[in-house]
């Protein structure tokens, strides 16, 4: 009997509709563990850890990858080229329509170009999965990409001067009120990033496929920073968060400095031979992930990315 919540055919198709754009494009696809003996860092996505014990009796904690990352950039270093990956990736405490602990990403990573060139790129990925035109649940718009900084985006869409931010949080709390933000008088300045730019992103993406760039170092993550800003896009489509990419940095010191702080804060392990791989990898080069589970919702115009795969 027919299910109407399998879509084998579909995942197949658009499978290989992103995989033929990415070997057409001249990247090299390849395949790394996804269990690691160190996690990804980051202020705001949770590993899931599990502990194995080999033929032997040796016994450990290995942790599911919550991108492919350290891995790919590892293999980068050792190797060199443009690489993609489709794969499972992992995070704890994730829920909702949107997102899930197990879910399906498209990872790759340019070498001599900047994140501007990502931005044309993945312009183009979304002309070859959508046409001309992405049509999601009634609603419409032309598949061409809008481009806007984060400064322009928050002073536009919520009124609110973003420099203010990292200057004087008191004066940016003064803001939040005037505009009718709520917010808690004990938050902090990352907090009250975040609560602004959860708001920001219900006007992201529904007149056209939008990229947000340029994001305060603070929020910078693994991008080249200077003056203050980083290299950093996110693309929204619908208010949806489709990709995240960066010009990456590739110096060892301000790796560790970042990833340092971050594994104190939230005591998990640091991986000294990812950042010893920034010795070998490009000056300049960029990284983009995507989430396909996302993307193929809006194909398919289904509600969740739940309707998409069999989870027996």
């Amino acid at each position: 009997m027919e299910n109407s919540r399998c879509h084998l055919k579909e995942v197949e198709e658009f499978l290989d509709t992103v995989r033929g754009f990415m070997k057409r494009k001249g990247y090299t696809e390849v395949v790394t563990p996804y269990l690691r003996a160190f996690p990804n860092l980051d202020d705001n996505i949770y590993p899931l850890s599990c502990e194995v014990e080999r033929l032997g009796g040796d016994k450990g904690r290995l942790y599911l990858h919550t991108s492919p990352e350290y891995a790919m950039k590892k293999l980068l270093a050792l190797c060199g080229g443009d690489i993609f990956q489709i794969c499972h990736t992992f995070r704890n405490r994730e829920g909702g329509r949107l997102n899930d602990v197990e879910f399906l990403m498209l990872e790759y990573y340019k070498v001599g170009k900047d994140y501007r060139h990502l931005m044309g790129e993945i312009e183009e990925l979304l002309r070859e999965i959508f046409g001309e035109e992405i049509t999601y649940r009634g609603l419409k718009i032309p598949t061409r990409l809008k481009r806007i900084s984060l400064k322009e985006a928050y002073r536009r869409y919520l009124g609110l001067e973003l420099e203010l931010l990292m200057e004087d949080v008191k004066a940016f709390k003064r803001q939040l009120g005037e505009r009718g933000i709520h917010f808690e008088e004990n938050e902090d300045g990352e907090t009250l990033f975040w609560r602004t730019y959860v708001e920001l992103e219900k006007f992201l993406g529904f007149d056209q496929p939008t990229v947000v760039y340029s994001f305060p170092q603070p929020f910078g993550a693994l991008a080249q920073c200077q003056n203050g800003w980083c290299e950093r896009f996110e693309l929204y489509i619908f208010g949806i968060e489709i990709a995240n990419a960066y010009t990456e940095v590739a110096d060892e010191e301000d790796i560790r400095g970042r990833l340092g702080e971050i594994s104190k804060k939230l005591n998990l392990p640091l991986d000294e031979g990812f950042i010893r791989a920034h010795r070998r990898l490009p000056k300049l080069y960029s990284g983009i992930s995507v989430g396909l589970d996302r993307l193929l919702m809006i194909k398919l115009g289904l509600d969740s990315i739940y309707e998409l795969y069999f989870r027996g």
